[in-house]
């Protein structure tokens, strides 16, 4: 576990951490991590959600069902799209998902391309109702290359906020 902060960001990202961790089914796969971080400056009814991943990867991709959205939405990064960061070293996009008034769950859904380029789920984060404290008015960071190492490893390559010039996705219509 990393991203020790005076905010309570550890304990949020512990909880998450091991709620995601409790079996198989739910393990955050090789090549991927999550960060829970501070409150964002702007409150939000929901979080921000930021994919990184390495700029020499494949494409990776989330898919937010049961948000503010009637469909579902995708966030795409990787070598052939995403805007790269200001080290170069990384593709990014976000975007705010927003808590909907039905009460049902929202679903990340991360995908990546296999064999032929058939897109298969590699993992899923589901919130409900009764997590959306862990989540609201933070900023999620999913960093996602095709080794383990490069995030976990160095810090230096995991990406702030300033180090983002350009990225964000409105999926309003």
């Amino acid at each position: 576990m990393s991203g020790i902060t005076t905010d309570g960001s550890v304990s949020i990202y512990s909880q998450i951490y091991d709620q995601l961790n409790k079996n198989e089914e739910t393990h955050v796969p090789f090549g991927l991590i999550l960060e829970i971080r501070k409150k964002i400056d702007k409150p939000i009814n929901g979080f921000m959600l930021y994919l990184v991943v390495k700029n020499d990867s494949w494409d990776k991709a989330i898919r937010i069902d049961g948000g503010q959205h009637l469909h579902q939405v995708e966030l795409k990064a990787g070598n052939n799209s995403g805007f790269p960061t200001l080290d170069s070293k990384s593709k990014c996009l976000f975007t705010n998902v927003e808590w909907n008034t039905n009460n049902s769950n929202t679903i990340l859904t991360f995908v990546k391309p296999k064999f032929l380029g058939i897109w298969i789920t590699d993992f899923v984060l589901e919130i409900t109702p009764a997590q959306r404290e862990l989540f609201n008015n933070r900023e999620l960071y999913a960093y996602w290359s095709d080794d383990d190492i490069f995030y976990k490893d160095n810090i230096d390559n995991k990406i702030k906020k300033d180090q983002i010039e350009s990225g964000y996705v409105s999926f309003l219509g």
